[in-house]
């Protein structure tokens, strides 16, 4: 077996991974150019400007700027490592020595430092560390040995980068040539097609409601004087952000034997993700943050407009105590509530929803049910146990994520038939 060093150079992944991922991502990339702009440029300039921002930049070594530190004194071991004590007492055979760090500045894309060529050496690069736009190697050798022989070391192991890089130029070089026939064949067609056509695309009968918003809309927050300056959203505005939460979990529900597997975490991350997707704060930042391992919020200087809870069913107890905690929270006034629950385990989903909503109604928080959109849907106002006398928002949906497995048969083949038959 080949020991492998963790700060190998050319060691941690296959150069030809990197530059297919770029290739696969043209096409996408031009057809994400806005149609107004696309078709005001020229074929050649959109060429060039696309290849331009997808190009690698190969690693060039700055030799004229190659720099040695002062070397250290050290005690190395017999085998020639730095010895680090654990207490004041020396083991036996320590010698004196020095360290002497070589520093290598390059340009380029440092992704290159650690991607095998399609030709390499088997056992990977020289072991040199990574920081910033240099590489660094620490030499350590007995404090009066040859330094003839540490410039040599050094030597072999800067020719055997250069090695490395000329096999990635080769690489490289065909790659530029695929790149640039990728960009002109996809920009030519997307010009063929010509400019869009708006079609009318109606709603199926019984489909969620949905509306869907191609640029990132502005959700202002504003400060409300009546609370102290607390930051609200605006009703309409997080009617806009539970049609989102809607429609993704909706997609969930669809594919169940994907989204199943992923814990709170994951499907809140993705709910988040597509939130900023469609929404932005003033200056285009984005608007909603994660917090905690299940949550998200809508904030300015550290007070709450909107909070979010993504959880998954597991029993009546986990749901009141979910509910209990959230409840309990010292919420800003006129603060909002989003709160999905993933269902996985229960088989029986219009048995549990009529559970839930029973949980719910039930709950001494809740105020009223304001409005019911769908049996796993439901806009209720509430109160918390710190403020009695506030009255917020709260839209629950639960989302039927429970797949059932095939279980898979066990069969005998030919010669355990006949084993199991001859006795």
């Amino acid at each position: 077996m080949v020991k492998q060093h963790r700060n190998n150079l050319f060691n941690d992944c296959d150069l030809s991974v990197i530059l297919e991922n770029v290739c696969n991502s043209i096409i996408p990339q031009i057809e994400a150019i806005p149609e107004e702009e696309f078709f005001a440029a020229s074929k050649a300039e959109l060429v060039e400007n696309v290849i331009e921002q997808n190009s690698i930049k190969q690693i060039t070594l700055l030799e004229e700027k190659i720099c040695i530190r002062k070397p250290v004194l050290c005690r190395i071991t017999p085998a020639g490592r730095v010895y680090r004590p654990d207490n004041t007492q020396d083991p036996p055979d320590l010698k004196d020595g020095i360290i002497t760090q070589v520093e290598i500045p390059y340009s380029g894309d440092k992704r290159l430092l650690v991607s095998r060529p399609s030709m390499h050496y088997k056992h990977g690069g020289p072991s040199f560390t990574i920081k910033n736009d240099r590489i660094i190697k620490h030499y350590v050798r007995p404090l009066y040995s040859d330094p003839k022989a540490f410039k040599h070391h050094f030597l072999r192991n800067y020719e055997k980068i250069n090695k490395y890089l000329t096999w990635q130029a080769h690489d490289i070089a065909l790659f530029d040539g695929k790149l640039r026939e990728i960009v002109t064949t996809g920009v030519a067609d997307r010009r063929l097609k010509g400019r869009t056509i708006n079609l009318h695309l109606p709603s199926k009968d019984g489909a969620n409601e949905f509306n869907p918003i191609h640029v990132r809309s502005r959700l202002s927050l504003v400060h409300k004087s009546g609370y102290c300056r607390t930051p609200v959203i605006s009703n309409e505005d997080f009617i806009k952000a539970i049609r989102v939460l809607r429609h993704t979990g909706s997609s969930f529900e669809r594919t169940p034997a994907i989204y199943s597997v992923h814990n709170d975490k994951d499907l809140r991350n993705i709910l988040v993700s597509n939130l900023n997707t469609h929404f932005a704060g003033e200056n285009n930042e984005d608007l909603f943050s994660r917090i905690g391992e299940n949550g998200f919020k809508v904030a300015l200087a550290n007070q709450s407009a909107l909070i979010g809870k993504c959880s998954t069913w597991h029993c009546t107890e986990a749901l009141v105590y979910t509910l209990n905690s959230l409840f309990h929270e010292e919420l800003c006034p006129a603060c909002k509530v989003a709160l999905t629950i993933f269902n996985r385990t229960e088989e029986n989903f219009s048995s549990l929803l009529k559970h839930i909503r029973k949980l719910l109604i039930e709950h001494p928080c809740l105020i009223r049910l304001e409005k019911e959109y769908a049996d796993n849907e439901w806009h209720t106002v509430i109160n918390t146990r710190a403020e009695l006398n506030q009255q917020h928002w709260m839209h629950l949906m639960i989302f039927n994520l429970y797949y059932k497995k095939a279980v898979d048969h066990l069969h005998l083949n030919d010669a355990e038939r006949k084993f199991f038959a001859a006795l």
